[in-house]
């Protein structure tokens, strides 16, 4: 594989620009860590993002996931042409939250009723209050290495190895009714759990700590014991929703949550966040007893998208989560190769059509492993990707979508194996 001239810029100089007006230079914190710098993209199309210089690239971080159908699909574009032709209406009552709300119900086995918002964040803050205002209870139970979004009271124990706030600058007192407990440890669970908690909120499949599905039996019973104590049990499902499967993880994992918060792949790109559940769980929020408020709320855009987004999904989910399943099967197999040729401790995990590549580790396990990877080896693998003209998210984590091709998947194939190379020689 031919690499880029030493010489190329990459974002170089538009970082040396933008670092002048935009804080970090960049709208959000990871984007700014990509290696050798950021890419700054002037076109998406299909599986590829092309950059101010007009250099292409394969697409595996698609947008940090909501990307499931590509950057371009058809049927997405044409329902955003049509919904902008009828104008911008924000904060306005219009058929496409019925239309979009009747769809979650059709797909989430949680879901009865949606309630929507702009992100992920905002949904699990929602989602929270809901639990809160229909048990009368405030405390909570979250566990180790799951992301809940960046807001004070849930952003804590990011990393498994503080528990603490996620970033300076937050709020210690906004989380204190938050108890932390490792991510499928039941005995922990059990000894943990009691009447006294308003929800347990988790990532049923921990694509954002490494691509893990949790101990057998560890969803039944956290589901069994929360249903006996009169807990809500709160599915982040911000990533695997719509992605995993068409019903999400829910779906796949065979165990239903009181609420679950979606996002990502729903939009297709468009900016969106919804908690759906059944019609008891969301009752404060159907009475309209709890204020639920927002601007942005049921953006008739981002209805437009989802609506075509999911649409799609249903319409394809005989071959279409296969086909994606199958394409990050193959990388895994190959990167797993790669690495023992190479001689390099790496740690290969995959759940549906998210692929992550660890560093520094053999295979990871649980989330607590995951204090063991070489971070700083791990990004320099993936920038010797971006070298190869392949990119992926900064962490070593790959997104699939329905658009990338055979042609797309073996030539990403040779650049983990020059990835893997170019790492060994260091």
């Amino acid at each position: 594989m031919t690499l880029p001239d030493p010489a190329f810029d990459y974002g170089k100089t538009y970082r040396e620009r933008a670092v002048k007006s935009v804080a970090f230079g960049v709208s959000s914190t990871p984007r700014g860590r990509q290696k050798p710098a950021p890419i700054v993209i002037h076109k998406a199309e299909g599986a590829h993002v092309i950059d101010e210089t007009g250099n292409r690239f394969i697409d595996y971080a698609l947008g940090y996931g909501p990307l499931v159908l590509g950057h371009s699909p058809d049927c997405v574009l044409n329902a955003l042409r049509a919904q902008l032709d009828l104008g911008m209406r924000t904060a306005s009552v219009h058929k496409g939250e019925a239309e979009l709300g009747e769809l979650i119900a059709d797909t989430l086995p949680c879901a009865e009723l949606s309630s929507f918002v702009s992100s992920g964040s905002e949904a699990v803050h929602l989602a929270l209050r809901t639990a809160r205002a229909v048990t009368g209870k405030k405390p909570i139970i979250k566990f180790r290495g799951n992301y809940h979004g960046w807001l004070d009271n849930i952003h804590l124990a990011t990393d498994v190895q503080n528990d603490g706030a996620g970033t300076i600058g937050q709020d210690d007192s906004a989380s204190r009714s938050v108890t932390v407990l490792d991510w499928g440890d039941s005995d922990a669970f059990l000894n943990a759990i009691s009447s006294d908690y308003a929800a347990v909120i988790l990532e049923p499949v921990a694509v954002n700590g490494g691509c893990l599905y949790p101990p057998e039996g560890f969803l039944e019973l956290v589901r069994e014991k929360t249903k006996e104590l009169g807990v809500i049990l709160i599915f982040d499902e911000v990533i695997t929703g719509y992605r995993l499967a068409l019903g999400g993880a829910q779906q796949k994992v065979g165990v239903t949550p009181d609420l679950a918060v979606i996002g990502k792949a729903m939009g297709s790109g468009m900016p969106i966040g919804a908690i759906a559940g059944s019609a008891a769980v969301m009752e404060p929020i159907a009475s309209g007893k709890m204020l639920h408020r927002g601007t942005f709320n049921g953006n008739p855009q981002s209805m437009a998208a989802s609506i075509a987004c999911i649409s799609h999904l249903r319409e394809h989910t005989a071959t279409l989560y296969d086909e994606m399943d199958a394409n990050a099967l193959e990388l895994e197999k190959h990167a797993i190769k790669c690495a023992s040729q190479s001689g390099i401790e790496a740690s290969i995990t995959r759940t549906g059509s998210a692929l992550q590549v660890f560093l520094g580790t053999t295979k990871i396990q649980t989330l607590s492993d995951t204090g063991k990877i070489d971070k700083e080896l791990t990004a320099k693998f993936t920038s010797e990707l971006l070298k190869r003209n392949v990119q992926s998210l900064s962490r070593g984590l790959i997104y699939l979508s329905s658009a990338h091709t055979q042609d797309d998947i073996e030539t990403t194939k040779n650049a983990i194996a020059g990835a893997f190379d170019a790492v060994k020689s260091i």
